[in-house]
């Protein structure tokens, strides 16, 4: 049997009066992909942001691995164990593709400010440590190519594979994909579809969470899935269960028609 790896609880949160979240409440298994779905405004990304604690929820509750990190900070969160991708690709245009995966090391360092500056022995240490993880990390997922290439050179669609790379590179616990597929082309999003189902089985016990529009994505990744609607669960289920429900299908599938 799975181990719970996240647990929502009754989570809501409101901006100016207005509930963006509605009483939602998920659990996310070990090696489980879960995913949320439900046009804009359903309240998919404020859920992310609760997770990822960019926000903190009015109410609710917020467990990792049976932790409660409802008042963690961003950091704390991260080093728990929490990685996330968003909507539009985040890639450091200066840097190139090995570069943009180390700056999700960072956080992780060991050495003081004097040593950075100084270039002292610890810190070029840690820095050969980060440089082989995030190499390790690009040939794991077939991006080791890249690794010397600049973000705008490269396709769009390797260009959020990539921020997939940087995301997985500190081995979270749980990978929040925040639309992966915007703006991909049909090809591309059979590719990434490809990618992720390499990523779920390098990564056996890695629990993705992903928001996404594109059903076909959806339907062909997900081994549970959650319905929004203006803040409030419409619908939770298997992709089959989901694909069949009269309300699901008025509401988003057939607005996807």
């Amino acid at each position: 049997m799975s181990n719970c790896v996240l647990k929502l609880e009754h989570l809501h949160k409101s901006f100016g009066g207005v509930e963006a979240v509605k009483d939602f409440s998920c659990t996310v298994d070990e090696g489980q992909i879960v995913a949320i779905i439900g046009p804009n405004g359903a309240g998919k990304t404020t859920i992310f942001n609760l997770i990822s604690k960019i926000y903190q929820p009015d109410r609710g509750t917020l467990a990792l691995g049976g932790v409660d990190i409802t008042r963690k900070s961003q950091i704390e969160t991260a080093r728990m164990g929490v990685s996330r991708t968003f909507q539009n690709t985040r890639l450091f245009a200066g840097l190139n593709v090995l570069d943009n995966v180390k700056v999700a090391l960072d956080f992780d360092g060991k050495y003081s400010l004097l040593e950075a500056m100084f270039l002292l022995p610890r810190r070029w240490k840690r820095e050969k440590e980060t440089t082989r993880r995030a190499m390790e990390c690009l040939e794991l997922l077939n991006l080791a190519q890249y690794a010397q290439t600049r973000p705008s050179n490269l396709p769009y669609g390797i260009q959020r594979r990539v921020e997939i790379a940087r995301a997985l590179v500190s081995n979270p616990k749980v990978l929040m994909l925040d639309e992966p597929a915007a703006g991909l082309n049909p090809e591309e999003v059979f590719q990434l579809v490809d990618f992720i189902r390499e990523i779920h089985g390098k990564y056996p016990q890695l629990a993705i969470l992903v928001i996404e529009h594109r059903m076909d994505l959806v339907m062909n990744l997900s081994d549970y899935i959650y319905v929004q609607d203006f803040g409030e669960t419409i619908a939770r289920g298997l992709p089959a269960d989901i694909q069949n429900d009269p309300l699901v299908l008025k509401a988003y599938l057939g607005e996807e028609e």
